[in-house]
């Protein structure tokens, strides 16, 4: 017999002095009615209890064995089945007991493969997927909502993190959450529109969707996410494009107007008019091309800002790149472009043609509004800590574009970035500026989740710098 545990020990003692109480009470009756003296009485009592341990306590330390293999398989369903060596009985409930452990985890693993089955099929879909309970708990959510919300957080269990939260704690929408609550309130289907902010704006249509019964895992709600941005965008890039385009080009488009009809009339058999005339023809047309290039690469560049690139960059070589490509530019107003890049710099996570539309802009900018006969100061550096409003963590690359003209105000700041500013709009246009060029900086680095910061003071020059993810 296997070694027993006090309890178990106490236990099998109880159980078998319950059976000898009744030969007990016999015998020690007649001692009292004088039938049978004490002594006797009592080395009976011992022989009977002898005896029911001999016939009973075998038996039932197998019953024992049962029970602690019971409890046992409370915390661990693959528990070892205990050996029996007396009663019969006990070997037909071990068998009976085993069969139904083998049943319940044959469901078991039904149940799990039908989970699993599930969340494949939700991971599947391309639009990100909730699943409620009737608290308004989140059951589970599919591949899309996890990564849009950023809900990949494993339990020590290998379960989901984020399974038991309330819909409020992942969005913080109160029209979505009014939807749900109507939703299970009065068993209909409704409807939501909300906007998750950031650096770049996220529109969804949400449809909720209450089940008719609940279901065997407590899911009652549905919750389907439409994103609406890009055809939100295009609708506002539509717009914008008309009003921006009408605006900014009736300026240069009235000076062309104006000079055709002059070369028709008055000027038309003065060639000195005609050829200045010309000229400045071609400037407006030149910088009309410019602009509705511009608003065409802003335009596009809006339309994907919420796809995050997913190549590795060399900064370095971009840098160097557009420095090539600016030094014709630079000599003739007799300036240099000097860039700085620490050994050993790591790879950007990004586009390399957007970024590389990026640092010329930053460095055309810099060689037209630092003067002549001065620099420009390109420098690449690794920052640990990441600038207030760029998502994310860890090291990230800092590439700062310097001039040293006169600078600007800092009250300017804050509105540089937007379509069409100019603190200066004469000088700006007088150096072919379009005053799109630090918008399309701006939805660039939206665009690779980074950040663009901006120092200036009068008669100190400016510095544009730009921070980047690291690639891996």
């Amino acid at each position: 017999m296997a070694q027993l545990s006090p309890a178990a020990a106490r236990r099998l003692v109880a159980w078998a002095v319950g059976p000898c109480l009744p030969a007990w009470a016999v015998l020690l009756g007649l001692a009292l009615v004088g039938r049978l003296d004490w002594t006797t009485a009592f080395v009976c009592c011992l022989l009977v209890f002898v005896l029911m341990a001999g016939a009973v306590l075998a038996r039932l330390a197998d019953f024992d064995r049962i029970i602690r293999y019971a409890e046992e398989l409370l915390a661990n369903p693959d528990a070892q089945a205990p050996l029996l060596e007396h009663s019969a009985t006990a070997q037909r409930l071990l068998s009976s007991l085993t069969a139904l452990r083998k049943l319940w985890a044959d469901r078991r693993d039904e149940a799990d493969a039908l989970a699993k089955s599930r969340q494949d099929i939700l991971d599947s879909l391309p639009d990100p997927f909730f699943l409620l309970d009737r608290r308004r708990r989140v059951i589970s959510a599919n591949a899309a909502a996890r990564k849009l919300f950023e809900l990949e957080r494993p339990t020590e269990g290998g379960g989901q993190g984020f399974a038991g939260r309330d819909l409020a704690g992942v969005i913080r929408d109160p029209k979505v959450l009014e939807a749900a609550d109507l939703a299970l309130a009065q068993n209909r289907k409704t409807e939501a529109q909300f906007t998750l902010p950031g650096p770049v704006e996220y529109t969804f249509g949400a449809l909720i969707v209450p089940l008719s019964a609940t279901a065997q895992d407590g899911t009652a709600l549905i919750v389907a996410l439409n994103d609406f941005t890009e055809r939100m965008k295009m609708d506002r890039m539509r717009a914008d494009f008309v009003a921006n385009a009408s605006h900014e080009l009736r300026t240069p488009l009235s000076s062309v107007l104006g000079f055709v009809e002059t070369l028709r009339g008055p000027a038309k058999d003065d060639p000195k008019a005609r050829d200045e005339f010309l000229d400045i023809m071609l400037k407006q047309a030149n910088r009309m091309a410019r602009l509705i290039d511009d608003l065409l690469s802003l335009s596009r560049i809006e339309l994907r800002e919420h796809t995050r690139p997913t190549e590795a960059v060399d900064i370095e070589g971009v840098l160097r790149g557009t420095s090539e490509f600016l030094d014709r530019q630079a000599k003739e107003r007799r300036s240099s472009i000097v860039i700085t890049a620490t050994p050993g710099l790591p790879p950007a996570l990004g586009d390399a043609q957007e970024l590389s539309q990026v640092f010329h802009n930053l460095v055309t900018n810099a060689l037209k509004y630092g003067g002549e006969n001065s620099r420009v100061e390109v420098n690449a550096d690794v920052s640990e800590t990441r600038p207030a409003g760029m998502p994310g963590k860890g090291p990230c690359l800092k590439i700062s574009v310097r001039d040293f003209g006169e600078g600007f105000a800092r009250e300017h700041i804050p509105r540089l970035t937007e379509r069409f500013y100019r603190v200066d709009n004469a000088r700006s246009r007088q150096l072919g500026g379009t005053g799109l060029g630090l918008a399309i900086v701006k939805h660039i680095t939206n665009r690779h989740r980074g950040a663009l910061v901006i120092d200036s003071d009068i008669g100190k020059g400016a510095t544009f710098t730009v921070y980047l993810p690291v690639a891996g």
